[in-house]
């Protein structure tokens, strides 16, 4: 699994106070900027944009506060610790990979398409491997403060996790593949449909809510895994694999 990004899901959640579940969506009298309403808060025409991550995110840190989880600082431990080993393996393998580069293009034998080829590669590893040091040259003398960076994407990993998990266990469905984690994206829409209905959000604009189901309801869209890899993806998380997703 490449460490590329962080769940969509709840870094919008973490922008949204946790509100009580009530159904004061329903209650909202929209006006012409208003696109939508969850737990009480509106959203407005400025963040059309932003919609699904609001409304998902905030439904979903409310469902994690409403049924108690969050990660354990064993858990918060064995991401960090799985991470840094994994940034650490691929560092190497950039580092081989560039050296038999190197000793390849000195070869005489090579095509000119294979040698073009070969040098842009090589080009990418070094740039690579270069912003890598730069990295870690800015961070020495700034471990506390990196500390922190690698919990709090712990925390937002292992949380999303978690309620992934929960919602899977209570609604079960189809898993699918994403390069941040594998989801429940049948248990995603059956928890959406229910929280429609309790009356949690509610979107005005046909068209804003149109766009807002498609990623829960376009199976081509998505790539499922069999029912028995979903299981098991969704009861043990890609950091505790001995092979984690994506390798």
């Amino acid at each position: 699994m490449k460490l590329i990004l962080i769940s969509i899901v709840l870094v919008a959640a973490a922008a949204i106070p946790a509100l009580s579940q009530t159904n004061e969506s329903k209650a909202v009298t929209p006006d012409k900027d208003t696109v939508a309403v969850v737990l009480g808060k509106t959203i407005t025409i400025k963040d059309k944009d932003r919609l699904n991550g609001l409304i998902f995110g905030a439904l979903l840190e409310q469902y994690a506060k409403e049924n108690k989880i969050e990660p354990t600082e064993a858990e918060l431990d064995a991401f960090v610790q799985k991470t840094e080993e994994m940034k650490k393996q691929q560092h190497a393998k950039f580092e081989k990979d560039r050296d038999n580069l190197l000793k390849e293009l000195k070869s005489k034998s090579l095509t000119e398409q294979e040698r073009t080829e070969k040098t842009s590669r090589l080009q990418t590893l070094e740039n690579i491997l270069k912003t890598s040091k730069e990295v870690d040259e800015k961070a020495k003398g700034m471990e506390e403060q990196m500390q922190m960076m690698r919990r709090n994407m712990a925390r937002h990993f292992v949380k999303s996790w978690k309620i992934n998990k929960s919602l899977y266990e209570k609604y079960g469905g189809r898993i699918i593949f994403q390069q941040a984690g594998v989801e429940p994206l049948d248990a995603y829409r059956e928890f959406l449909k229910e929280q429609e209905k309790k009356g949690a959000f509610k979107i005005f604009d046909k068209d804003y809510e149109i766009s807002f189901w498609k990623y829960f309801i376009n199976d081509s869209m998505h790539t499922f895994y069999s029912k028995e890899d979903g299981a098991k993806f969704m009861k043990t998380p890609w950091w505790l694999m001995d092979k984690p997703l994506g390798d």
